[in-house]
């Protein structure tokens, strides 16, 4: 999931529309001429508590702020502004949630410049891990090697909570960090030689998937056949879920996938 999805201006389009308003671009150093909002911590917050990383420590907004020439300007003074009900922005731009669900919208302003909105997900504590997909599986792979075939099903995970009524609901907007092992070791994300991580819906390779409004999150193992030194090889994958930096109960899952020659 590309969380580098929003807008920011070309410097060079912000310069020229204030020429072309008749407005003479400030040369300071310090003062903002362009900003940067590009991606909030994490794409969640637990209802609550407040605004984390993914190592689960607390994290202020934080946008970028450039001057006339192009420069970063440290330690600018930005505002961030609310356009929804739900989380409350104190001092330092930490972020706190008191809605149990929902999405709230925040824009960073300074100097009659505002970014497009960056969405924040507001959700339940996650509590559990259920497994979704099947824990050991065979892949009767195909030579020539065809991507078509050769890659699994999905290697799903559902991150549930707790934490309401009604029984058990799911954690929306949590990420679900995927590792794969090949004969005991990590294979690193450009290494195609053996196996791959998938998106769920393409061919991009990733670690890391957020889960759905069903709390969901999945990825699929691409197996390069003509890379496998034996016809009869494993690899490993884990799915981990951390919350304050511990492991969410069911996590890490462990999936094996066996190959076999088709």
């Amino acid at each position: 999931m590309n969380r580098r999805s929003l807008w920011r201006a070309p410097f060079a389009v912000v310069v020229a529309a204030w020429f072309g308003a008749c407005t003479t671009v400030s040369t300071s150093p310090t003062t903002i001429a362009a900003m940067e909002f590009d991606s909030l911590a994490y794409p969640s917050i637990v209802t609550g508590d407040t605004l984390r990383d993914s190592l689960g420590k607390a994290a202020p907004l934080h946008a970028v702020a450039f001057n006339g020439n192009g420069v970063v300007i440290a330690n600018p003074s930005i505002r961030y502004l609310l356009l929804d009900s739900g989380v409350t922005i104190g001092n330092g731009g930490i972020v706190t949630a008191q809605a149990r669900s929902g999405t709230a919208n925040i824009v960073a302003s300074a100097n009659g410049i505002q970014t497009k909105p960056r969405p924040l997900i507001i959700t339940r504590r996650p509590d559990s891990v259920i497994v979704t997909g099947k824990l050991v599986d065979t892949l009767r792979y195909v030579l020539p090697d065809d991507p078509g075939q050769n890659v699994t099903a999905e290697l799903g995970v559902r991150v549930a909570t707790f934490d309401t009524t009604g029984g058990i609901k799911n954690t929306q907007g949590w990420l679900v960090s995927y590792q794969l092992l090949f004969a005991g070791t990590v294979v690193a994300k450009s290494d195609t030689t053996v196996a791959s991580l998938w998106n769920t819906g393409s061919q991009n390779g990733s670690l890391v998937d957020t889960t759905d409004a069903n709390g969901l999150a999945s990825r699929r193992v691409r197996i390069r056949a003509l890379g496998l030194p034996s016809a009869a090889e494993s690899v490993v994958v884990m799915a981990t879920v951390r919350y304050k930096g511990a492991a969410v109960r069911g996590s890490p899952v462990r999936f094996v996938i066996h190959t076999r020659p088709k």
